[in-house]
C-alpha cells in the first residue's frame, strides 16, 4: 500500500513499516506477521495546489516494476525493455479523509487491506497517473499489463469540455526499501490549459445607470488542422505522440450565461469562465497552425438585470459576429495561456494575458 505526500506540486512519498509499527497496523488494519522489510506504503501529509487539479485527495493510478539488483547496471535505463509493470498495474489509490492518507488495495473483494510487502535485493520504479481511468469519464486509456519498458496513457480530447482532463504524470527510478523513507514523486502537467477570461469597461450611461453585461452561449469552436489524440509516456522526458486530426471541429460551450459587472478599473472584476480548455499541446502542422472562433451573444443590463439601451453602441445587443483567432506559436504541454474578452460599447476584443500559474510565459496571437 502507498501513501502520498503534496507539497507546492505532488509529492508521493514511498514509506515503508517494519515488524511492531503500531501506528501503521492500527490505521490500516495489517496483519502482525508484517514481512520483513515492510510494506509499500503511501503517506499523506496535506493537499498541493496545482493549476487545474486544486489537491490530490482523489483517485489516481500507479505502475510499478522491479528486477533483481545484481550490480550499478541493473538500472531502469538498461533493463526496461524486458519489464512489465509486475508490482502494479492500473493500481488506483484512493485517499481516506479520516486518516488523511491515500491508500490502496490489492485485492479489495477480500476481507481486510491487501498490501504489497517490498523485495529483497530488488530494485523499483514507479510511474504515478492521474486520473485514474475509472475517474476520466472515458477520455483515457493506460497501456497493457503485458507492455515492456515505459508505460503509456492514450487520451482522446473530448468534445465537452466538462469531460476535459488535467493529465498528469509522475516518476520514481531505481529505488528500494533502503533508499529513503520518502521517495518524491512529483507530478507534471502534460496538457496545456487555456482559460477564457471576461471585463466589462463599460462606462456609466450619462444619466449615471451602470452599464452590466449579460453574456450567453459563449462558445470556442476550435477548427482546421489540430491534434485531437495523443500517447502519453509516463516518463516525461519522451516525446508525445499525437494524431493529427484531418479536419478539427470541436464546438465547446465554455459559459452559458453570466452578468458581467463593470469592472471601475478593478481587476477583481475580471471573470474566469469557470471551464478552461485543456487541449493536446499543438504545434505547426503541414503549414498551419491552431485556428477557432469565439462566439457569443450580449444584452446590456442594469444591476438588477433590467435591460438597458445603450444608444452610442457599436456593439449592439444579441448575437455578436464570431471573432476568429490564429495561434502563431506552438502551445506547449504544461503551460496555461489566457484568452481574455475585453467588453466596451465601441468594441469587443480578444486579447492574450500572460499565464500566471502554470510555467511563465506569453504567446502571440492574431485576431482578425
Amino acid at each position: 500500500m502507498k501513501y502520498l505526500n503534496h507539497n507546492i506540486y505532488l509529492t508521493l512519498l514511498l514509506s515503508f513499516l517494519f515488524v511492531g509499527c503500531d501506528k501503521a497496523d492500527e490505521i490500516l488494519d495489517i496483519e502482525p506477521d508484517t514481512p520483513a522489510y515492510g510494506y509499500i506504503l503511501f503517506n499523506a501529509d496535506k493537499p498541493t495546489r496545482g493549476a487545474l487539479v486544486d489537491d490530490m485527495n482523489r483517485p489516481f493510478g500507479v505502475m510499478g516494476y522491479y528486477w533483481k539488483y545484481n550490480n550499478q547496471n541493473d538500472i531502469w535505463t538498461t533493463v526496461r525493455v524486458l519489464e512489465t509493470p509486475d508490482v502494479f498495474h492500473t493500481q488506483k489509490i484512493t485517499y481516506d479523509d479520516d486518516s488523511q492518507l491515500h491508500t490502496y488495495d490489492l485485492e479489495p473483494s477480500t476481507n481486510g487491506t491487501q498490501l504489497k510487502p517490498w523485495e529483497f535485493g530488488y530494485k523499483y520504479t514507479f510511474f504515478g497517473y492521474y486520473p485514474h481511468e475509472t475517474e476520466s469519464q472515458g477520455t483515457l486509456s493506460v497501456s497493457a499489463d503485458n507492455v515492456q519498458g515505459t508505460p503509456y496513457i492514450t487520451y482522446t480530447l473530448p468534445t465537452d469540455v466538462a469531460k476535459m482532463q488535467d493529465v498528469m504524470t509522475a516518476a520514481v527510478y531505481d529505488t528500494d526499501y533502503r533508499s529513503t523513507r520518502e521517495v518524491a514523486f512529483t507530478f507534471k502537467h502534460r496538457l496545456t490549459a487555456v482559460d477564457v477570461q471576461m471585463v466589462n469597461m463599460n462606462a456609466p450611461l450619462e444619466n449615471g445607470t451602470e452599464v452590466y453585461v449579460k453574456v450567453t452561449d459563449l462558445k470556442v469552436n476550435l477548427v482546421n488542422q489540430g491534434y485531437d489524440k495523443v500517447v502519453i509516456p509516463m516518463d516525461d522526458t519522451m516525446p508525445l505522440e499525437r494524431t493529427e486530426a484531418a479536419n478539427m471541429n470541436k464546438n465547446y460551450t465554455i459559459v452559458p450565461s453570466v452578468t458581467l459587472a463593470p469592472s471601475n478599473g478593478e481587476s477583481s472584476a475580471i471573470v474566469a469562465s469557470g471551464n478552461p480548455l485543456i487541449i493536446i499541446p499543438q504545434e505547426k502542422i503541414s503549414g498551419s497552425y491552431l485556428y477557432g472562433t469565439v462566439s457569443l451573444s450580449i444584452q446590456y443590463v442594469d444591476k438588477n438585470g433590467n435591460p438597458i439601451t445603450v444608444a452610442d453602441a457599436e456593439v449592439t445587443n444579441g448575437a455578436v459576429d464570431p471573432i476568429s483567432f490564429n495561434v502563431e506559436r506552438d502551445l506547449l504541454p504544461g503551460r496555461r495561456y489566457v484568452l481574455q474578452l475585453t467588453f466596451t460599447r465601441d468594441a469587443l476584443t480578444l486579447q492574450v494575458i500572460p499565464p500566471g500559474e502554470w510555467v511563465d510565459n506569453r504567446v502571440d496571437v492574431e485576431f482578425d
